[in-house]
């Protein structure tokens, strides 16, 4: 039994082709008609019907012991037309007051988290029906593709604008989805397939080309990563305004303390973006073949003058809502905090979090973990949650403590940057990274559950705890995923040639996505001041559903309007 080993076991070839076949798979794997639903079933019927069998059977069983009613709780339905009486005196009478306009906001509950998947589902589609019509329109006529024609811009904004006006102010919600669903269906039908390899496990063509053109350090730019990011500012851009008409469904905007809502949502997801590509100026650099990081110092350095502006326009907007006296929901971000100042201040604040530790996750966990423990098992959370605004810190400790939160949502997004933006070597790693993208969906799922479901923490945007950061980044992450996806697809019907450059102009992003990226803080800064001069200028809540499309529709616009410039003259502000 100790003696050697000779090899003279007789090997079935069939049992060794299957083996070779199952450890290699990564290597030759592709998204096609067998793969894809797999990876749908995997990736999105699973980790799905798990969450809303979670979220349906929450608090069906009931472990605590019943008890017998107080005095007090079994009589309290008989003072409840006093109480009642005393509310309707307290919601104040004019539409158009100060005072009217913030109770509004006020104790707000939000909607499900069915109906914020299902609203933002349209972004994905958008994108999908976008790239096949604009796939299909390459493969009939290469020669002659133009994707910056009038014609391509009309589309744009019909299938990237039209549908965020209609979900967004819940109407049509899903017509709208089964339309881009059939848009799609039928564009994709059009993209002709390649020609069949007669070995499906021989080397995929494309990727001598793919590899040849490879430059280690180069990042090129990601597509659906940039409409991605166009997107969620657009949609941004659009609340900030939407949520003052009657005709935005409140439950879409930002609760008073715990729950979930589309615009929480958003404010995070806008965050979440901005480190996926704000890593960029932090991965390593080659030059003349060698490696080259950035110090700390450097680092820090370049954060101050990044801030700066952004802490400026904190400013000046702080003045400006106070010297007109803006209405303002005080428990957003505070008395004097407002969303600028948590922006400013992030890229301060990120090498710190880089340098902790070279893991990522790792520091944004722990940071979770510390401030989620300090919120709920010292008295920090009553204070957060109840204590009088006297004094600076206490005035505005929202925009104070959950600055902690979207530091580690920021890093959290970095964390991603890191994987998707430097370029693949191969087709293999490309794939490969669906699956990692995948697995930190998956992860930061599980989070989420277990803090909400088990623990019993509800999220908040509010303060930014560690469910809220977990929604966020499990959501940003999936949709990238399936963004991710939706362009595996769809490119792998390119010619070898064009598997990673040499695409013809307006293949690989829209014209609306590259004018907006561009410039997304002039176009956020932009959108602010808009939605100030809109509030100032027109009483929006009196407005009927016509009068205030057609305002949204005009903002909308002239949103647009400076980054289309910008982009046309080739400058970039920010």
């Amino acid at each position: 039994m100790g003696g050697g080993h000779n090899d003279n076991l007789l090997k079935d070839p069939a049992i060794e082709e299957w083996t070779w076949m199952r450890q290699n798979t990564h290597r030759y794997f592709k998204v096609n008609k067998r793969t894809t639903p797999t990876l749908l079933a995997m990736g999105l019927v699973v980790p799905a019907a798990l969450f809303y069998t979670s979220l349906y059977t929450q608090d069906t069983i009931k472990f605590a012991p019943k008890v017998k009613k107080t005095w007090a709780e079994a009589h309290s339905g008989q003072n409840a037309n006093v109480d009642n009486k005393v509310m309707e005196d307290l919601i104040p009478s004019d539409p158009t007051s100060k005072e009217y306009k913030e109770w509004r906001v006020t104790d707000l509950e939000g909607s499900s988290m069915t109906e914020i998947h299902l609203v933002l589902s349209t972004v994905a589609l958008s994108f999908w029906c976008w790239k096949c019509k604009t796939a299909a329109e390459f493969h009939h006529g290469p020669t002659h593709f133009n994707g910056r024609t009038w014609s391509h811009f009309v589309f744009e904004f019909a299938v990237f604008l039209a549908p965020m006006f209609l979900v967004l102010t819940g109407r049509h919600l899903y017509t709208v989805i089964a339309v881009l669903i059939c848009m799609g269906v039928y564009y994709r039908k059009q993209i002709p397939d390649p020609p069949r390899r007669p070995d499906k496990w021989a080397p995929d063509p494309r990727d001598d080309e793919f590899k040849k053109s490879y430059v280690p350090g180069k990042i090129t730019p990601k597509s659906y990563l940039s409409i991605y990011r166009a997107e969620m500012m657009l949609l941004t851009c659009f609340c900030i305004l939407a949520v003052d008409f009657e005709l935005f469904p409140l439950r879409f905007a930002k609760v008073e303390t715990f729950g979930t809502s589309i615009m929480d949502l958003g404010v995070g997801s806008f965050v979440f973006s901005a480190g996926v590509v704000g890593v960029k100026a932090f991965l390593p650099r080659h030059v003349n073949g060698k490696v080259v990081t950035t110090s700390l110092w450097h680092q820090l350095k370049a954060g101050f003058w990044t801030a700066f502006p952004i802490l400026v326009l904190g400013a000046a907007r702080l003045l400006l809502t106070e010297s007109v006296d803006y209405q303002k929901h005080t428990s957003e971000y505070g008395t004097h905090w407002n969303f600028f100042f948590t922006l400013g201040l992030l890229p301060i604040f990120m090498p710190l979090g880089i340098s902790a530790y070279s893991n990522l996750r790792v520091t944004s966990a722990a940071l979770l973990v510390i401030y989620q423990s300090l919120y709920s098992l010292t008295p920090l959370g009553e204070w957060l949650e109840g204590a009088d605004r006297i004094g600076l810190v206490s005035a505005n400790r929202e925009g104070l403590f959950s600055f902690v939160g979207y530091l580690a949502i920021f890093l959290l997004g970095m964390s991603l940057g890191h994987e998707v933006l430097p370029d693949a070597p191969s087709f293999e790693a490309r794939r490969m990274r669906l699956v990692s993208v995948l697995g930190t969906w998956v992860t930061a799922f599980i989070s989420y559950m277990l803090l909400n479901f088990v623990l019993g923490i509800a999220p908040s945007r509010r303060f930014a705890n560690a469910p809220y950061c977990f929604w966020v980044a499990g959501f940003n992450t999936a949709m990238l995923w399936i963004f991710m996806l939706i362009e595996e697809d769809v490119d792998s019907k390119l010619p070898p040639q064009l598997s990673r450059t040499g695409r013809p102009v307006g293949y690989n992003t829209p014209l609306i996505v590259e004018a907006v990226n561009m410039n997304s803080l002039t176009t956020f800064l932009v959108a602010n001041i808009l939605t100030g001069l809109v509030n100032m200028k027109i009483e929006t809540l009196l407005c009927g559903t016509s009068k205030a499309m057609i305002v949204l529709t005009a903002y909308m616009i002239l949103i647009l309007l400076p980054a289309l410039l910008l982009y046309r003259a080739h400058l970039r502000l920010r």
